[in-house]
Formats: C-alpha cells, structure tokens, sequence
C-alpha cells in the first residue's frame, strides 16, 4: 500500500509539474509576441503605401485582414478571435469591399438591404482599426499598425 501511494504521489506531482511548465512556456510566447499570429504580418511595409483596392485584395486572410467599408480602409487583423459573431463573420470579406456585409451584419451580403446594423460601439471600435480612405497614400508606419489614427465616427455613409 505505501509503494501504490508513492507511485500515485510522483505520478501527480510529474503531472502538476508539466501542466505548470506548459503554462508558463504558453506565457512567454504570447508575452514576446511569438503566440501572435498578427504579429508576423507587422513591419513588412518599407515606404509608402496606396490602400487601392489590389493593395486590400493582398490582406485576405485572417492573419492579415484588411477590409475596405464605405470608402475607408481598416486593418482588423487583431480583432480576430474578439468579434462577437466569430471569426467566421470577418474572414469571408478579409481583402475585400466588406461594406454591405458590415451594414447588414451579413459576411455574405450583396446590398445593404436587410439586415441589422452594427451598434454604435462597433461603429466606434472600428474607428481604432482606421488606415486610411480608399486610394489614399499612407506612410509604412501607418500600413505596418492595426490601430492608427482613428476613423470619423460615421462609417456608415461615404464622405469621400
């Protein structure tokens, strides 16, 4: 009976100890940004950047997403994993005019008819994931960040 206890006590303690060290390594990736798929995309931009629509068209996945809605430009690479709908509802318009989907709440829209509309904090988290208007140049420092400079509050209409 003591040798069955001993056994159970090094077979818990062997598993305590590789659930903690599996934890902490687990921690320092993501501390260093090593765990960060978004991060591998950050610092590729060397000069400026045209955010045309062949330009969104490379940022199409999830590791790397840009979307064009009602003429603006956003990188939303880092909201992956964070948006309510699931990743799903984003990475279907990655690299693409996402403007009827973000209006009606439709990854698959064609028009903005039907559908419901983003609360007024999406509308204003959105504005934190703003590069610039469509065919706009921005600096490499613009185009290497998800959240720059923050978008006009109303992206529902086009101000072009």
């Amino acid at each position: 009976m003591k040798k069955l206890s001993t056994v159970s006590l090094f077979i818990f303690w062997a598993v305590v100890t590789s659930i903690l060290t599996a934890g902490l390594v687990f921690y320092q990736n993501n501390k260093s940004g090593k765990g960060n798929v978004a991060q591998s995309t950050l610092g590729q931009f060397t000069g400026p950047v045209t955010l045309s629509m062949q330009e969104i068209a490379k940022h199409n996945n999830s590791a790397d997403c840009w979307m064009l809605i009602s003429g603006k430009v956003y990188n939303i690479t880092s909201f992956f994993g964070s948006h309510p709908g699931g990743n799903g509802t984003m990475s279907s318009t990655c690299g693409k005019d996402a403007t009827s989907a973000y209006l009606t709440k439709d990854p698959y829209a064609t028009s903005t008819n039907g559908g419901s509309a983003h609360s007024s904090n999406a509308v204003s988290m959105l504005a934190s994931y703003y590069l610039g208007n469509l065919n706009q140049t921005v600096s490499a420092q613009q185009a290497n960040q998800t959240n720059t400079a923050p978008a006009p509050a109303n992206v529902r209409g086009s101000d072009n």
